[in-house]
């Protein structure tokens, strides 16, 4: 007898007849070989899954019909009918046995389990993409900002809410009456609302605050009284601050995490739609600037928009019933329509592009300020550079003149100069050229810069005669007695006299309302050409330039020198990091660059990017190693030709040298230079070291009192004539107070501590800002003596009061510096 029942069998012939009327079990045998079998399922599974390319090459694209699809997510689209699948069949006449009924709830679960919609062959997983796959960013992009997203719902949703019971008003359709219903709905609470607590456990301000004050107040009266007592007051005093402080930070997590996201969703959506943009515009590829305006656009469009979200998001509340509906009309209309819908939404996307893509240039083409073309500069790189170059090369000649006067005059008595300042904004100047010539070219604006330069300086040398007498000693040769009698002779003198106006005032008199309008946004934008991340993290380290780009006088040599870089002064030992992804060229000690570390990188342009950072302290990587944009890779140090510690740093593009401060991101993105002590501004400590001792005050202002009268020269820094830092510096060094070297006014800001008004004492430094067009916050300095009084290079070196409207209007800050 088998498992199937009573089996009668032949001795002679082997043959088995079953005689038992007991219901035959399934056969698994069967089930194998049966083309419904499990196994047999999962190989047409198997079969229907998306063949990768193979060796690399792009995948073979088939239509795909999809009335749902949007046309912008032609990389994702998916065909959502699934393929008709065969349920296993039962045999004829005969009732599902147990092991037939186990059979089918497994096929029928794995049919479950692999019942998926197909995707179409244009979806790939992100590894699947061909390296040269046009759409993998766009993928990469689109994931990432859809993880975001899921992120910061997620978030939302773990914010502290209560429920709120709501008064429902909807129509009935029927009967035309209104139906009323109260409904309980989830309300947020804000984050001051959820730190202070439910109002019924608050705390009363007349009662539990006030009596704790009290407390606080009698334990100061009298712990003065008490060693021990004051001891522990203060570190009862000290524990509820930090318990006050764990607390803010515990119940506000939730918000802050959610402030964040929101700031990470509008990037990632931005990065998204700027590679949809690439994707569907090839045009954008060829052409850099079109890239970065567009990113930059997309940036401030979605950045916009979600401020504009979060100060609506009442008023949206209050329309959501309404939108609802009409969200629901839009719905059925699209499902009995489809064809209509996908036309539309195609028509409305290429409007859309074409305006995005030719309103800003025909806004420039009339001298418009367009959204795009408001926030970059739109000329080439090497126009750009080049206007920047000769406009320093131009003030440089005429710095080498007023320092050559004496050689190139010979033969007078004396030399009386009267300079002004030389210098302007980098950022004025590109501002304006864009705001006025749009995308230039240096050839067409060389005269227009030769204008601005000759309405800027006028330097003139003015030969005088003076008619002076002397009395002189004269002896009789005839006696050889001594006599005196007074001489009348001609002193001659030359005069050397620079007229200098501010850059500013020149430019804004060239400039209509509209083009002043884009000349204030491109001097907060400063361009948007920056290639170059900021070496010093999130350091604002434009105050510390020590020397510009360009054409200038050399600090060691005197002659006129080209300068390929910026001189960025910072302490030594400082961290520099990698401006952008590349391979360090070079990693050692290069003769006037001391200690030297370059990079080179491709851009997304396919151009070769150089970055070089020479005078380091100490390298911390070496030559052939791959590096990421911030990784640390030096630190500053004054190695090689250099009077101090701080960064050179070399901006190159297909070997051609450009302006750091144009092509760099400065750490500067407000366009403006914050007061100390404003909001926003540098802090000013509560306690900025101690005052200048009476010695030391005594040395510095009879040091200073020495050179009253002395004439104002731009860049002379003693012993006959000053500028203002020129002579704060010298005075500093010469009366042993200070050892400063020869600084700027911006770098003697850099080395105090700011100090308040009202802690202000004899002996401090003053800052004051834009009496002159430069690229720097701080443009005078002098030293404060008290009641409202400086000593400083005016012209000529003199007594100020600086509570003039003059003063008062460009007062900056005070700063206490340190004494030796």
């Amino acid at each position: 007898m088998t498992r199937d029942g009573l089996v009668e069998r032949g001795a002679a012939s082997g043959e088995e007849t079953r005689i038992s009327g007991r219901e035959q079990d399934f056969d698994l045998r069967q089930a194998r070989d049966s083309p419904d079998s499990l196994e047999n399922l999962s190989a047409k599974a198997r079969h229907t899954r998306q063949q990768r390319p193979k060796n690399g090459d792009a995948p073979q694209i088939e239509p795909v019909e999809d009335a749902d699809a949007s046309p912008l997510e032609d990389l994702q689209t998916e065909a959502h009918e699934d393929a008709p699948r065969e349920e296993p069949r039962e045999k004829s006449g005969n009732r599902r046995t147990r092991y037939q009924q186990k059979f089918s709830e497994s096929s029928s679960a794995s049919e479950a389990a692999t019942e998926q919609p197909r995707t179409s062959k244009l979806q790939f997983a992100e590894d699947e993409l061909p390296p040269d796959a046009p759409g993998k960013k766009l993928v990469k992009a689109r994931q990432k900002a859809e993880r975001t997203a899921r992120k910061l719902e997620q978030a939302e949703g773990n914010l502290p809410a209560r429920r709120k019971l709501r008064l429902e008003v909807e129509p009935d359709a029927a009967t035309g009456n209104a139906k009323r219903r109260l409904k309980f709905e989830k309300e947020v609470v804000s984050q001051q609302e959820h730190i202070k607590g439910a109002k019924p456990l608050r705390p009363v301000k007349k009662g539990a605050n006030a009596a704790i004050g009290y407390a606080h107040k009698k334990i100061y009266e009298n712990e003065h009284e008490n060693v021990g007592i004051e001891a522990a007051h203060r570190t009862e005093l000290v524990a509820e601050g930090g318990l006050r402080a764990l607390n803010h930070r515990r119940k506000t997590a939730p918000y802050r995490k959610v402030a964040r996201l929101q700031k990470k969703t509008v990037k990632t959506r931005a990065r998204a739609a700027y590679q949809q943009a690439l994707h569907d515009n090839p045009k954008l590829q060829s052409n850099v600037f079109s890239r970065m305006w567009q990113k930059h656009r997309l940036k401030r469009e979605y950045a916009k928009a979600a401020r504009t979200a979060r100060r609506t998001g009442q008023a949206a509340g209050k329309t959501a019933a309404v939108t609802k509906k009409a969200g629901g009309a839009v719905g059925r209309f699209a499902s009995r329509h489809p064809a209509l819908c996908l036309m539309a939404a195609l028509l409305f996307l290429i409007v859309v592009l074409i305006f995005s893509l030719f309103s800003s240039c025909s806004s420039i083409g009339t001298g418009g300020a367009g959204a795009i073309a408001a926030s970059s500069y739109t000329a080439e790189d090497q126009d750009i550079n080049n206007a920047e170059l000769v406009y320093t090369e131009w003030e440089t000649d005429l710095q080498m003149q007023i320092d050559n006067a004496e050689a190139d005059h010979p033969g007078y008595d004396e030399y009386r100069y009267h300079v002004g300042n030389i210098g302007h904004n980098p950022f004025e100047l590109m501002g304006f050229l864009t705001a006025s010539y749009q995308a230039f070219q240096y050839e067409d604006i060389e005269a227009v810069l030769q204008e601005l330069f000759a309405e800027q300086y006028s330097l003139e040398f003015v030969e005088e005669v003076e008619t002076r007498t002397r009395t002189e000693t004269r002896t009789d040769p005839s006696t050889g007695d001594t006599y005196e009698v007074e001489v009348t002779y001609e002193w001659r003198i030359l005069n050397v006299n620079l007229t200098a106006k501010s850059f500013t005032d020149v430019i804004a008199a060239r400039m209509n309302a509209e083009q002043a309008q884009l000349f204030n946004v491109l001097m907060m934008t400063k361009g948007n050409r920056q290639y170059v991340s900021n070496v010093f993290g999130d350091t604002n380290w434009l105050p510390y330039v020590t020397s510009y780009y360009g054409y200038r006088v050399h600090p060691i040599s005197g002659e006129k020198n080209y300068h390929k870089a910026v001189d960025i002064g910072m302490p030594q030992g400082t961290e520099i990091l990698a401006g952008h992804d590349g391979v360090v060229t070079q990693a050692g000690e290069v003769g006037s660059y001391g200690l030297i570390v370059v990079l080179e990188g491709t851009m997304e342009d396919g151009k070769t990017l150089t970055t070089k950072y020479a005078h380091c302290s100490e390298l911390l990587v070496s030559a052939g190693q791959e590096v990421k944009q911030g990784d640390v890779i030096a630190k500053v140090g004054s190695t090689g030709d250099s009077t101090g510690p701080h960064l050179h740093l070399e901006v190159l593009v297909d070997g051609q040298y450009l302006n750091p401060l144009y092509f760099t991101d400065t750490g500067d993105h407000t366009g403006t230079s914050l007061i100390p002590g404003s909001a926003g501004g540098p802090e000013i400590p509560a306690y900025p070291g101690a005052p200048m001792g009476d010695g030391d005050y005594a040395a510095l202002i009879t040091e200073a009192q020495k050179h009253l009268g002395k004439p104002y020269v731009f860049g002379a820094s003693g012993p006959n004539s000053f500028d203002c830092s020129g002579f704060v510096s010298y005075v500093l060094n010469q009366s042993g107070v200070a050892s400063v070297g020869r600084s700027t006014a911006q770098g003697l800001f850099n080395m105090s501590t700011p100090v308040s008004r009202e802690n202000a004492q004899p002996g401090d430094l003053i800052f004051f800002t834009g009496t002159y067009s430069a690229g720097t916050p701080v443009t005078h300095v002098g030293i404060y003596i008290g009641n409202g009084q400086m000593i400083h290079a005016g012209d000529p070196v003199q007594y100020a009061n600086i509570n003039t409207s003059y003063w008062t209007e460009h007062f900056y800050a005070f700063g206490r510096i340190s004494t030796n």
